[in-house]
């Protein structure tokens, strides 16, 4: 025990370290004297049962005879009698299948591995990789083929979603969506069903370009690089919105989307990843006046690092799994993940949140079977289950820093 003289007369005072790291990872104010809930390193951590810091869960292959080319979007394709399907794609195909994958890409000739797939009416949608940049279907069988346009003219962009009995995508001059007809993706005139909106005269700030369609609550959510516009249907309708009578109800100027990966459905509320940080749709427009308000804030400086990183957008993954809590913002150039867990809020409204050091491409909740499937960007060529304690056999470390006591 050194005496006063040598440590300066100050007392040694005990500190019960009941639950270290109960409030999660706090990079923002590492540098001074935080209460010891917090953690200045808290990395391939998660929350466990208890509410305290554990390692988190690695990742496990499925694939017994890989395919080439790294894994970029997992999608899990459900059919009309409730059955479930993995589609993966890679730069230069898609497939089907975790064991054994095989190839239903027909001569679709894939040159980008971030595919937008979306269920509708019983089938697979890939939205944008048809031929002339048309929508392309699969039904269960056989591959994937170009969309028959038998009315109008469908959207020949990458963006779009299904909603409300509807394919609803955005043409290559990313302002123009079209919309089909009910339950049926050949037909686009309006005459048919089908119809356009075009998004360059409803921008509240500014002209924008379209990065990804969403639909919440009963109301279609367009999101711009810079603006979220929303659509309803005061009417009201047994099929949901109406395309001829929805008006916009809501915008929020200086906030957007920087990828349609970038966004997913978590806890009763769509979370994405703006030029600001990472957000809540519902708390967004509860407090427009002040958008900068985020579920980051208390690891903004390493996340924006992370996305300033990122080489590709459209490469961000945000991905949730109800059964484990977790909601995972997936960096694949800087090999990180941000992990929130969604079992409770912080006082702040926060995320508790910790960081991964892993070679995480991308993720996906399949929920028939309720997995956490993903795939890395070393194991090449092969789907990964979130299990067991290794990254495909490699090990990594868990590690927790408090802050300065």
């Amino acid at each position: 025990m050194p005496t006063p003289r040598q440590h300066g007369g100050a007392a040694l005072v005990p500190i019960s370290l009941t639950s270290p790291a109960f409030a999660g990872l706090n990079t923002e104010a590492a540098g001074a004297i935080m209460p010891e809930q917090w953690a200045t390193v808290l990395n391939n951590a998660i929350f466990d049962g208890a509410g305290r810091a554990a390692v988190r869960k690695g990742w496990l292959s499925q694939t017994t005879t890989a395919v080439a080319g790294v894994v970029m979007r997992v999608f899990e394709y459900i059919t009309a009698d409730g059955t479930s399907e993995m589609i993966f794609s890679t730069d230069t195909d898609i497939f089907t299948g975790l064991t054994a994958p095989s190839s239903i890409e027909g001569t679709l000739g894939i040159s980008d591995g971030n595919i937008k797939f979306v269920n509708f009416n019983d089938m697979c949608i890939a939205i944008g990789v048809g031929a002339s940049g048309n929508p392309a279907v699969y039904t269960g069988s056989g591959n994937f083929t170009t969309v028959t346009v038998n009315s109008g003219t469908a959207p020949t962009g990458r963006v779009g979603t299904s909603a409300f009995g509807r394919v609803w995508a955005v043409d290559v001059d990313g302002k123009t969506i079209r919309y089909s007809a009910l339950l049926d993706e050949t037909r686009w005139a309006p005459a048919d069903g089908g119809g356009l909106i075009d998004m360059s005269n409803v921008w509240p700030a500014g002209q924008d370009e379209i990065i990804a369609i969403e639909e919440l609550a009963g109301d279609l959510v367009i999101f711009g690089r810079n603006n979220i516009v929303v659509w309803t249907d005061g009417a009201g309708s047994s099929l949901g919105i109406d395309p001829i009578t929805m008006y916009v109800s809501d915008t929020i100027g200086g906030m957007g989307v920087v990828s349609q990966f970038a966004i997913a459905r978590a806890v009763g509320d769509i979370v994405f990843i703006s030029s600001s940080g990472f957000q809540s749709l519902k708390r967004a427009f509860q407090d427009k006046t002040t958008p900068t308000v985020n579920i980051t804030r208390n690891v903004q400086t390493n996340f924006l690092a992370y996305l300033d990183g990122e080489s590709d957008d459209n490469n961000i993954t945000v991905a949730y799994s109800p059964r484990e809590d977790i909601l995972l913002c997936i960096f694949p150039s800087s090999n990180k993940v941000v992990c929130f867990n969604t079992k409770a809020t912080l006082q702040d409204g926060t995320f508790r949140v910790t960081e991964w050091s892993t070679d995480l491409q991308t993720a996906h909740y399949q929920s028939v079977s309720r997995r956490f499937l993903g795939s890395l960007t070393t194991t090449v060529g092969e789907i990964m289950l979130y299990s067991g304690f290794s990254d495909a056999g490699a090990s990594y470390d868990f590690s927790y820093e408090s802050g300065w006591l």
